[in-house]
């Protein structure tokens, strides 16, 4: 057996685990998606000095962090809160996340609004909202991982998901670094072609969200 079918080995730990964690990277960047954000980022820091541009983007990306990671210590005791199961929320997120699969496949979704767009042009501080959330950590990150945080059911895991949100900011991070030069090397209409291929991904990571979900809640009717 070699390396690679090892890890895919979902009989294994070490495959459970790596599954776990490749999916849960993944849906998550798919739903931060970066790619699609900087149009946007390049919009709104464009009268700002190199060195604001810089802190603008930290304090960014340290804020959106933070509200991933409090969604994933804190998803099971908000569920537990109101009283909401795991299924019904895989469900409700796979609906969410389907949305957001479509607006991508017909065009780039609208991560802002127009009229926060228009007023964050006039405001000193940006890095909270909009950048932060919701065009990085916005509804359907914090639901996506929410969801994944409800399979963290123990130490090794929970460091896993931990791991995929870090992750995933810090390519975040690069791309907001290089988003100049990224977008002369692919263009609006690269940008676009990429966001269709996120929805693809999305599409995919939200029926399997809804199949699980189902078979959770009717069980009876997968036999």
């Amino acid at each position: 057996m070699d390396f690679i079918t090892f890890l895919m080995d979902q009989n294994s730990a070490i495959g459970a685990a790596f599954k776990y964690f490749s999916v849960t990277f993944t849906s998550i960047f798919v739903m931060v998606d970066p790619f699609a954000a900087i149009p946007v980022y390049l919009l709104l820091t464009e009268r700002f000095t190199p060195s604001d541009v810089k802190k603008t983007r930290r304090k960014a990306l340290i804020i959106a962090s933070s509200i991933l990671l409090v969604f994933a210590l804190t998803g099971m005791g908000v569920l537990n809160l109101f009283g909401i199961s795991i299924s019904a929320l895989r469900i409700a997120g796979g609906i969410l996340l389907l949305k957001f699969a479509l607006e991508h496949m017909m065009g780039s979704p609208e991560k802002i609004k127009h009229e926060e767009e228009d007023e964050s042009k006039l405001k000193d501080d940006i890095s909270i909202v909009p950048l932060a959330m919701p065009l990085l950590a916005g509804p359907g990150a914090i639901s996506t991982t929410v969801v994944q945080s409800t399979q963290a059911n123990n130490i090794p895991y929970f460091i896993l998901l931990i791991a995929a949100i870090l992750l995933v900011m810090w390519v975040t991070a690069l791309s907001l670094r290089f988003s100049q030069y990224l977008f002369r090397l692919l263009g609006k209409t690269g940008l676009n072609l990429m966001g269709r291929i996120m929805g693809i991904l999305i599409a995919a990571i939200a029926i399997e969200f809804i199949i699980t979900g189902l078979r959770d809640s009717f069980p009876n009717l997968w036999k």
